[in-house]
């Protein structure tokens, strides 16, 4: 079948689907059938305010089915209602999150005597997760310029009981107006979001090489605004749910090309399968052998949403 007559199947904008050919060959149709596929539920348990045993049990004793996801949550498999319409979810005791996304605030790690920026953390589903990491201890600010979005922030950091996150309208790259440098950073960019196809299909065609390029130089700015702020021999995580290497590797490139940062290992992984590598050869660019300390999940591979992540300390 040509790759027109494969785009017009299953609904990708043609020159997208070039694209996804070219980064993934002979894996193009379990990719292609893989995005077909709804994510299950999933929900990450906030042991500021239970254990992940106490959960267990109290959902199990409402017919819920739950398989384990990594240390985190639970898979809902099977349920007589929604999981968000139970009494549990208003307590705060769980958060419902994607089995990818759940890995991502572990990576950086943060412990209780940190200072940690979230540079985007609407919704604030890896901002509560770093709040529970830390026990409730340290510092850590939450930035998001978009003022809609940042009710939704407040709900969940309050229903969650998240006492150590100050909210702050603002940009991501103001964090340079904060006067203590932090001990780590969150960089979940704002992109084109074509790893989460599963949950969203209008992105097989909303978005095109125009909306990644721009995107990208947003994402450089505020990568730079994350290495200026950062605590010499602090972390950042920079993170994506894109697909596009423009909006990834080529964005940490351009980091390793221009400040004096190194990268470093990610070692995580999605209910025992080993995150990706990051291409370090694509679309007729040759990166740094380093780029394949960039870790990504795939839909076709990790049965999740496609995310991309980039560990960072100053050198």
């Amino acid at each position: 079948m040509k790759l027109s007559d494969v785009a017009r199947e299953y609904g990708y904008n043609f020159d997208n689907l070039k694209r996804y050919n070219e980064m993934f060959g002979d894996k193009l149709p379990r990719f292609l059938e893989s995005n077909e596929k709804e994510n299950k539920d999933s929900i990450r348990v906030n042991t500021i305010k239970i254990s992940k045993n106490e959960l267990f049990t109290r959902l199990i004793e409402k017919d819920f089915v739950l398989k384990d996801v990594n240390d985190f949550g639970f898979i809902i498999e099977e349920s007589k209602f929604s999981i968000s319409s139970t009494v549990e979810n208003l307590l705060g005791y769980f958060y419902i999150q994607g089995v990818a996304e759940m890995i991502v605030s572990p990576i950086l790690s943060p412990d209780a005597n940190d200072f940690v920026i979230d540079m985007c953390a609407a919704p604030g589903g890896k901002t509560t997760h770093l709040s529970s990491i830390m026990e409730n201890k340290g510092v850590i600010y939450a930035f998001d310029i978009n003022k809609r979005r940042l009710s939704a922030l407040k709900n969940n950091i309050s229903r969650l009981g998240c006492l150590n996150i100050a909210v702050f309208n603002l940009n991501g790259e103001e964090i340079t107006k904060v006067n203590d440098k932090p001990d780590k950073i969150l960089l979940d960019a704002p992109c084109t979001g074509s790893g989460i196809i599963r949950k969203d299909s209008l992105r097989k065609t909303l978005r095109t090489i125009h909306d990644v390029i721009f995107l990208s130089e947003i994402q450089k700015k505020l990568l730079k605004s994350a290495i200026d702020s950062l605590k010499e021999d602090g972390t950042i995580l920079y993170t994506t749910c894109s697909l596009e290497p423009e909006e990834n590797e080529f964005v940490i490139q351009w980091a390793l090309d221009n400040f004096d940062i190194k990268l470093l290992k990610i070692d995580s992984d999605v209910n025992g399968i080993p995150l990706e590598n990051g291409f370090t050869e694509i679309f007729g660019r040759k990166l740094s052998d380093e780029i394949s300390l960039c870790k990504r999940t795939l839909p076709h591979v990790h049965d999740t949403n496609g995310l991309f992540m980039a560990k960072i300390t100053k050198s």
